[in-house]
């Protein structure tokens, strides 16, 4: 009887020590921020513009409101004129749009935006539960290039 009671209380820490080390794993801040990911659903040039952090910062601001630029810059936690800069180059892809209300422009994702942002969450993950969980939420990123507008030229 009291072999029985030591077999079960050992199996029971057992399973509990390998419960934590798993969750530990699951659970322990990564560094993926800091690694540079080739993101294979997006072009060249996006892809080279999502490995900056700050851009990557910009955009999960941007997942859930429109905001100003100031709020955007408190928010990522650097200048102004830095955060400007980003947030041009950002505009240039086609990642955000901005619009002018009053004095101040606001800044939205657009659709591209938004696909570029799941792919942040699945590449630049903060721990592998969130990783794992991003994958089954979104696992396929569809890229949707703009049609080719046709211009003629005439030449005389």
């Amino acid at each position: 009887m009291v072999d029985s009671i030591i077999i079960q209380g050992g199996s029971l820490v057992v399973t509990a020590i390998v419960t934590i080390l798993i969750l530990v794993y699951l659970f322990k801040p990564k560094n993926f921020y800091r690694k540079y990911v080739d993101i294979k659903e997006v072009p060249l040039n996006v892809d080279n513009a999502l490995k900056d952090v700050i851009k990557r910062q910009i955009m999960k601001t941007l997942k859930r409101e429109k905001k100003y630029l100031t709020a955007i810059a408190k928010e990522v936690d650097h200048s102004v004129a830095k955060t400007k800069y980003h947030l041009h180059e950002l505009e240039k892809l086609g990642l955000i749009a901005s619009l002018k209300l009053t004095r101040e422009k606001f800044f939205l994702l657009t659709e591209r935006g938004k696909v570029c942002l799941n792919a942040i969450y699945i590449y630049y993950p903060k721990n592998n539960f969130e990783k794992i969980v991003n994958k089954m939420k979104s696992p396929n990123l569809k890229w949707k290039e703009k049609p080719i507008q046709k211009t003629e030229l005439y030449v005389s």
